[in-house]
């Protein structure tokens, strides 16, 4: 069986998550806590970044690769358009979303996280120590000021603007590529996360996310995006999550 080595709050796990569960692959998870769970993974593969998915005991890294491995041991139903300007389109908005978003959403997350540094709890498994949390807790106030000056307005009216214009997009089409699911929603989707938890997140983010975004009207249509697509995705799962 496929073994999926992951934080469960990643953007990217969450990406090869919605892919797995797009293909109804079977396969299981291994939590894997930030920082300290990591040393186990490089240990094992070399490597430290998640997602890491174990195939036959070979490791797979990098949300992109894994799910091109996917797409080669089960065809249907594709991710990647066969439509060659469709494949173009939405492997440029997987880059686009990998990178750009993901960078600008990031910073404006870890931003929130020195307003509201409870968030923290709600983000770590169960089995973290209350210790440990209270570790990462202090971390996060010491940098704080330092986050806080990584993103200036002007970028933060940008990221503004690319959300804007998704939800304009998804307003008039229920995929940005072609009349299917793809690589672009799944990319797209996954990092809207950090801005506004999904149901598949847990009752701990319940409701939580950043507070700038998550209480814009303008994204609403937005985020019920990508919640419709997370809720197809858990009815071909079976089990009310993914």
């Amino acid at each position: 069986m496929l073994e999926l080595h992951q934080f469960r709050h990643s953007p990217f796990c969450l990406k090869v998550r919605m892919a797995l569960a797009a293909k109804k692959l079977e396969y299981r998870t291994v939590e894997i806590t930030p920082a300290i769970g990591q040393i186990d993974i490089f240990q094992k593969t070399g490597q430290r970044k998640l997602p890491v998915l174990f195939d036959n005991e070979k490791p797979i890294h990098n949300s992109c690769s894994i799910i091109r491995h996917l797409e080669k041991i089960k065809t249907d139903p594709k991710l990647i358009p066969d439509n060659p300007k469709e494949s173009s389109q939405a492997q440029i908005i997987e880059n686009w979303a990998d990178t750009t978003l993901a960078k600008s959403i990031k910073i404006v997350f870890l931003e929130e996280l020195t307003k509201n540094p409870t968030l923290i709890s709600s983000l770590f498994p169960n089995k973290m120590s209350d210790s440990m949390q209270k570790f990462f807790v202090k971390i996060n106030s010491n940098i704080g000021s330092q986050i806080s000056g990584l993103i200036n307005q002007k970028e933060k009216e940008s990221l503004k603007l690319n959300l804007d214009c998704l939800a304009n997009s998804v307003e008039k089409e229920n995929f940005l590529v072609g009349k299917e699911l793809s690589i672009a929603d799944i990319s797209v989707a996954s990092q809207l996360s950090l801005l506004s938890f999904p149901k598949s997140s847990g009752e701990n983010l319940k409701e939580k996310g950043c507070s700038l975004y998550i209480n814009d009207p303008s994204l609403k249509k937005l985020f019920k995006w990508r919640d419709s697509i997370e809720e197809v995705l858990i009815t071909l799962n079976h089990n009310g999550s993914y």
